[in-house]
């Protein structure tokens, strides 16, 4: 049984429905993309959990991974008429050469080009972050040339499976299920291992645990393998979905994954893994229905923003007010700067500070009323523009909206420690 969605057809008013099938396999699409880039995002969260800063060499490492596994198959000769047998063991060679390389690449840019300038300021190892991706962005053009590297399709590339009658290719199955068991590893190898102590421990306090014995310096390289590692591996699944990659792919799988790092919580493992499956699926669907059934999503969206802005906020706000404090006037000029955040949050941000938690109060509550009034002009768009499809250059634009927005409600992240406000 079919519902309607939006999906053109090829008929003389060209209608716009939207089949289960379509809804399914853009679901499928989502998640596949997401946990590409939470296998990505993972090494930037790591890395920025021990140190502090964000490394931007990391998507050139992912290409990096990518090249290596799609030149292994092409250097083994499989094609789609290679045997099973064939095809299993040059995917597991091109596994095993996508996760070595990239080790040891990452292990060479710790030991080379961070540690030498880890404890000064945080510009020099980022400025440092940007200087390694553009040579590793010229070495992979020395070495492989600047055209994009190409598989030949394989079976295992054009296989489907039926779910719920909806044909799914059974590689994204395979990048959803690999990319949960390695997030799953991660989160154990961190919480419940000896060398993932060692890691929280040196996140939350270096010089305290170089007293208490532990090796810092080699708990950081053993991060860096283990986030390289993992960005090969997202090169690998890329190639083998989509077929090509190019030399330039990483500033771009990159960028999305740093973005989904900070979406998620920057330094919260969980939280980049969720931010990647948010980008991922917002992305699909931001470019696989129109507007007028995205509409839909945005409006619950404004739904859930007003409701942080007219309650949560203001009783978390009041939670902090000491007894003695919290007379009804008090209340009450808490509750007006979050309700009547047009009046009364920019009048007290004009007038003089008389109160530090008023005015933290008034400045929350206008960012959480621009971000409702932003989603109510977006869901209006959406509903007056309803049978546009939007094209695929809009993704980088859907994914900075989607992060402006979330970041308006909470700065932290979607899973990230909540910061407190000065005052």
């Amino acid at each position: 049984m079919k519902c309607r969605v939006f999906d053109r057809e090829a008929t003389p008013d060209r209608e716009w429905r939207v089949s289960f099938d379509h809804i399914m396999s853009v679901t499928v699409g989502g998640l596949t993309v997401g946990m590409i880039y939470a296998l990505i995002a993972l090494g930037y969260t790591m890395v920025y959990g021990v140190l502090k800063f964000i490394n931007f060499a990391h998507g050139e490492v992912f290409t990096v991974g990518g090249y290596v596994a799609a030149f292994t198959l092409l250097s083994l000769g499989i094609d789609q008429n290679s045997s099973w047998t064939l095809v299993a063991g040059a995917v597991a060679l091109a596994l095993l050469a996508a996760v070595l390389v990239p080790m040891m690449l990452g292990f060479l840019i710790e030991r080379i080009a961070y540690r030498p300038l880890r404890g000064r300021s945080r510009i020099i190892p980022l400025l440092s972050a940007i200087g390694v991706s553009i040579v590793l962005q010229q070495l992979i053009i020395i070495v492989f040339g600047p055209k994009p590297v190409t598989i030949p399709t394989l079976a295992l590339s054009s296989m489907t499976v039926s779910i719920f009658g909806v044909n799914v290719r059974v590689l994204a199955l395979v990048i959803i299920g690999v990319s949960a068991a390695l997030m799953i590893g991660l989160t154990y190898l961190v919480k419940s291992t000896r060398i993932g102590k060692a890691m929280r421990a040196t996140s939350q306090d270096m010089e305290a645990a170089e007293m208490m014995g532990i090796d810092t310096n080699r708990t950081i390289a053993f991060t860096f393998l283990v986030g390289s590692a993992l960005a090969g591996i997202g090169g690998l699944l890329v190639v083998m979905y989509y077929g090509s990659l190019k030399y330039d792919a990483g500033f771009l799988y990159g960028l999305k994954a740093f973005t989904s790092a900070v979406l998620g919580g920057i330094g919260n493992i969980p939280g980049a893994v969720v931010g990647a499956i948010v980008l991922g699926m917002t992305e699909t669907y931001g470019v696989s229905v129109d507007l007028g059934f995205l509409a839909w999503f945005v409006l619950a969206g404004l739904v859930f923003g007003l409701y942080v802005q007219m309650v949560r906020a203001p009783r978390r706000r009041l939670a902090h007010v000491s007894g003695d404090r919290r007379t009804p006037d008090y209340e009450r000029s808490i509750m007006n700067v979050y309700r009547l955040a047009p009046y009364h949050g920019i009048k007290t941000l004009l007038s003089e500070r008389t109160d530090a938690l008023v005015s933290v109060s008034a400045a929350h509550g206008v960012r959480l009323m621009a971000g409702n009034v932003f989603l109510a002009v977006v869901t209006a768009v959406m509903f007056v523009n309803g049978s546009v499809r939007l094209d695929t250059r809009w993704q980088p634009v859907i994914a900075f909206v989607v992060l402006m927005v979330i970041l308006m409600f909470r700065p932290s992240g979607i899973l990230g420690e909540a910061v407190t406000e000065k005052v």
